[in-house]
């Protein structure tokens, strides 16, 4: 994968991305009790699957790599996007919250279904996106 010249419409594309997964993040959490797991797991999916498919298009010999892989792209979706929707830092905090009010098991369970889920998400994306590339 390649990183991208950091220019200032990359920089624009990675703000306008990180807002709407912002949003997203925020939305999701304000409505659905599950909603940070939500938007972690579409956050890992949604990165698997623009890798995949980036992989898929390289492996494939029909385009190049670089060709598939613009800089706007990855500023937008990569950085943005899937960055700002997929924050496991609102997990940390509120594991530590639960751990140190004594809900211990509550906070291990809260780390470790959130990192299954976004590793299968992730996964999926991937395999997803390689069928798609090639």
């Amino acid at each position: 994968m390649m990183m991208p010249e950091l220019t200032v419409g990359v920089v624009i594309a990675g703000a306008v991305g990180g807002a709407v997964g912002a949003i997203a993040r925020f939305l999701l959490d304000r409505y659905l009790r599950a909603g940070i797991l939500l938007a972690n797991t579409l956050g890992c999916l949604g990165l698997g699957l623009l890798v995949g498919f980036v992989s898929g298009v390289a492996a494939s010999g029909t385009a190049d790599e670089q060709v598939a892989w613009q800089p706007m792209t990855v500023g937008l979706l990569a950085m943005g996007l899937t960055g700002a929707l997929s924050t496991f830092a609102t997990v940390a905090l509120r594991a530590a919250q639960k751990w140190t009010s004594g809900a211990r098991w509550t906070a291990v369970g809260m780390w470790g279904i959130s990192v299954v889920c976004g590793v299968l998400a992730a996964v999926v994306g991937l395999a997803l996106g390689w069928q798609l590339g090639k």
